[in-house]
């Protein structure tokens, strides 16, 4: 399976993508991607993916998902 990193505007990662799953660094899931939302553990809408940028439900640009690495080799 592929991962893609999440990173803020300052090429600071976030938190990492497996599948339609969300994780953050130390490896907790924290939300599931539907259709081009993110949404949290209680199933409230946090980010938009348009492309490879990640907004805030306003729109506004806050960072962006890395090129999809291999895991495991």
């Amino acid at each position: 399976m592929s991962a893609r990193g999440i990173y803020n505007r300052e090429g600071e990662q976030l938190g990492y993508l497996e599948g339609n799953q969300v994780y953050d660094l130390n490896g907790a899931r924290t939300g599931t991607i539907q259709g081009r939302a993110v949404y949290d553990l209680n199933g409230e809408r946090r980010w938009l993916i348009d492309g490879d940028a990640l907004l805030d439900v306003r729109g506004n640009v806050i960072g962006y998902l890395g090129e999809p690495v291999r895991n495991g080799g």
